[in-house]
């Protein structure tokens, strides 16, 4: 008898494994294929109402998140873009303060909003750059929990308007026998780690500007820490301290009134309200240039219509003669800068104050 071999061969087993073929694989990519179809299905009925949402925006009250103590310079800035958006909307702008950890538990409240546009945070260069380029590590620490991945300055704080910016000014006591800049260095270098500096603390815009200085012009200074600036400029005016680089909006009237003598600006440009005050770029000290700045920011993925529809808004407030005045009467040049330009902004100064910090050794 002659041996069959189809009849003894066994009959094919379906294979369960994702990779093989058969009946069970074929039912489970209809099943994949049915929950993506239904997944897509149902993101599509979702689209409309997101759509009309996005366009609709702002039809409930914005959050504007401030990493500062009320009444200071950043809070009212603040506050005058609050009063122009409020206007502009038709929408309550809630100003809410949150102080703490040189700006980091505001920043973890926005890291943990909703990327609706409903929650929005004003940052400085102190807080929003020189802070991680000081201290990533600390960093990271203060802002645990807030999202899954490490902490990027530059992709998580997205950008949406620059609002303002503001010089530092460089003022000694008025009686000090100095009435310039080249005098002032000649007086320091003949009493080198004699003459002391007022500060903010280590890393803030004004201990920067000081650290620039003496990088630039050989000096050296013994520094003294404040809780703020209006407290280093009362020590600076009883005498306790010998010079500040001071931030312009704390400094401004002080100079005005002759309380102090001003020597110079760091901005590129002189100000209007102290035109007779050179740069430090006049005097042959461009290193010394450097500009504090504020700006909005939004939370990590914020929906990209959104982010610019608020930023074009914020610059056209920015630009209304109103308001341009209420900044400059407070110390700040008005900006509008708007998505592209305040983002890039941002990152550039990222890179600088990184390399600026990790070369004098302050980078932790």
């Amino acid at each position: 008898m002659l041996h069959d071999s189809r009849r003894q061969t066994p009959t094919p087993t379906p294979n369960p494994s994702p990779q093989g073929g058969g009946e069970r694989t074929e039912s489970g990519a209809r099943g994949v294929a049915r929950r993506e179809f239904l997944a897509a299905l149902a993101a599509a009925a979702a689209w409309p109402r997101l759509a009309r949402a996005q366009q609709n925006y702002p039809s409930r009250p914005v959050r504007t998140l401030v990493p500062a103590p009320p009444a200071g310079i950043t809070d009212l800035s603040a506050r005058l873009v609050a009063d122009g958006l409020r206007a502009k909307f038709g929408q309550p702008v809630i100003v809410e303060n949150k102080p703490g950890a040189n700006g980091a538990l505001g920043l973890r409240e926005l890291l943990r909003a909703p990327p609706d546009g409903y929650t929005v945070m004003v940052g400085t260069v102190g807080t929003s750059v020189i802070a991680f380029a000081i201290d990533a590590g600390g960093r990271e620490t203060a802002l645990a929990g807030a999202q899954a991945a490490p902490f990027d300055p530059v992709r998580d704080m997205v950008g949406i308007a620059g609002t303002a910016e503001y010089a530092t000014a460089m003022v000694v006591n008025k009686s000090m026998p100095v009435n310039s800049v080249a005098e002032f260095i000649a007086y320091a270098k003949a009493r080198p780690g004699k003459l002391s500096f007022g500060s903010t603390g280590v890393g803030a815009l004004d201990y920067v500007a000081v650290e620039l200085f003496m990088r630039e012009t050989g000096v050296r200074m013994v520094h003294v820490p404040y809780r703020g600036g209006p407290a280093a400029l009362n020590d600076l005016m009883a005498g306790a301290i010998d010079v500040i680089i001071e931030v312009f909006p704390v400094v401004m009237e002080p100079i005005r009134s002759g309380l102090v003598k001003g020597l110079a600006v760091s901005t590129s440009y002189r100000l209007p309200s102290v035109p007779d005050l050179p740069t430090f770029t006049e005097l042959g000290l461009p290193g010394v240039t450097l500009t504090g700045w504020g700006g909005v920011y939004g939370p990590p993925g914020l929906a990209e219509d959104i982010r610019e529809k608020l930023g074009a808004a914020i610059v056209e407030v920015i630009a209304q003669p109103e308001i341009k005045e209420k900044f400059r009467a407070i110390g700040f040049e008005p900006t509008g800068l708007g998505v592209k330009e305040f983002s890039a902004l941002h990152a550039s100064e990222i890179k600088r104050w990184t390399a600026f910090l990790t070369e004098i050794g302050l980078r932790k």
